[in-house]
């Protein structure tokens, strides 16, 4: 039995996972389907350690364009 890998991103069980560097946090490597690469999707928990730790401004397009899967960002969780 072939074993299944986690999408950071979607979280979906997947077969084939590629390891992306995140465009958001320098040295962070992701486990991301090829769905969520296409789509240039990253991890919601990424999207907002990156805007607490460098500012909304680096996460305004993945906010706003939701390039993300889960419940919409709000600004009090990128300021806390």
């Amino acid at each position: 039995m072939t074993d299944q890998i986690l999408c950071y991103s979607c979280s979906k069980s997947r077969f084939k996972i590629s390891v992306k560097k995140s465009t958001l946090i320098k040295g962070i490597n992701l486990l991301l389907c090829d769905q969520c690469i296409s789509s240039g999707y990253e991890p919601r928990w990424a999207i907002i350690l990156a805007g607490r730790q460098y500012g909304s401004e680096l996460v305004k397009e993945y906010v706003l364009n939701h390039k993300y899967y889960g419940e919409e960002i709000s600004a009090t969780e990128l300021l806390v």
